[in-house]
């Protein structure tokens, strides 16, 4: 598992997903935009920084994250697991 990828990803499936319903905004831009440039930075790096770096970019992820309730849960789990495993 390449956890840039991972995150490079997550943040285009928020910013489709957000375009498509129409309720894209520029807090949900820019945490999109800090997700996919940090992402990029670590891409070359080590997994273990990859995973350390996701801390940087907790709040961003948080704000995009979707609901539990979500066809996007699978996703949102994958996700939280990679900022638990950032924290372990």
């Amino acid at each position: 598992m390449n956890v840039s990828q991972t995150l490079i990803r997550f943040a285009k499936a928020r910013e489709h997903a957000y375009r498509s319903a129409g309720t894209v905004n520029m807090a949900k831009m820019t945490a999109i935009s800090k997700i996919k440039a940090l992402a990029d930075f670590v891409s070359n790096t080590s997994e273990a920084t990859q995973i350390r770096a996701i801390q940087q970019v907790e709040p961003e992820i948080l704000l995009i994250l979707p609901h539990e309730q979500s066809r996007f849960s699978k996703l949102r789990n994958k996700i939280l697991n990679l900022i638990q495993q950032s924290y372990d």
